[in-house]
């Protein structure tokens, strides 16, 4: 893992590790089998069935070893690392496709700005304030099939983890680390988030079976559509994604965001 490219951009590409590839096959049974479970489905189609989103529905899995374990033992900045559940990403051609629920300006974001957030930020409320409901350490994804490099892409603006861990800082200087979770900090995410798109490079991330991507905590980042003009396998693409909860001092979890 190069780590510099890491604490200077906010993500990077695993590249091809065998036993990472012999993971991925490992894992195939209990990946499609929750990704066609009924209750799956019920839960987590989205964008009129183009997304399913597998949130926690991967359950049974090896633990990681090799270049990737240390790789994201360095992007958590802890040697012990509990993955906790995985999510199980699948998108097929034609995605996004507005759901009823979405209002056309959600829709709108979605398709032109990736749906782009900072993770652990939710929207709480009629009045959708934003708060950090969730303290993550970093996202890894592991592709599960190979797939065209347009097939709804994970996307990240390189750089971005360094503004927002600046704006997190600002946020929460004058408040203790067990009130952050309640702070609404809607108006300086908006800002912040305005200023990203205006100054930081946005990057499609593609990666095959065997290879993996990290993304810092802080990083912006969202999903690309499925280009139009695009066939992909009739399975969809799939990515298992891990964001393993910080575990400790959640001062730790601002300060050492990079190492």
């Amino acid at each position: 893992m190069d780590r510099a490219a890491f604490d200077t951009l906010g993500w990077v590409k695993l590249p091809f590790d065998p036993r990472l590839a012999a993971w991925v096959d490992s894992i195939q049974p209990q990946a499609q089998q929750a990704i066609n479970d009924p209750e799956n489905r019920a839960n987590w189609l989205r964008s009129q069935g183009t997304w399913f989103v597998g949130v926690d529905v991967l359950r049974d899995f090896a633990p990681l070893t090799g270049p990737i374990l240390k790789a994201i033992q360095h992007a958590m900045g802890q040697d012990q690392i509990d993955l906790g559940l995985g999510q199980i990403s699948v998108c097929t051609k034609g995605y996004p496709l507005q759901d009823a629920h979405e209002t056309t300006a959600m829709f709108n974001y979605r398709r032109k700005r990736d749906f782009a957030h900072l993770d652990g930020l939710k929207a709480i409320g009629p009045k959708r304030q934003r708060k950090m409901e969730e303290f993550h350490g970093f996202i890894l994804g592991i592709p599960l099939n190979k797939t065209p490099p347009k097939a709804a892409p994970f996307v990240i603006w390189e750089g971005s983890h360094l503004i927002f861990r600046d704006m997190l800082q600002k946020a929460y200087a004058e408040h203790p680390p067990e009130k952050w979770a309640e702070i609404d900090i809607t108006k300086i995410y908006q800002q912040t988030r305005a200023k990203i798109f205006d100054t930081c490079k946005r990057v499609e991330v593609h990666a095959n079976p065997g290879e993996a991507y990290i993304a810092h905590r802080f990083a912006l980042h969202g999903m690309a559509a499925w280009n139009d003009l695009l066939d992909g396998p009739d399975e969809g693409r799939q990515i298992a994604y891990f964001r393993p909860y910080w575990r400790g001092d959640l001062q730790e979890w601002l300060e050492n965001s990079v190492l």
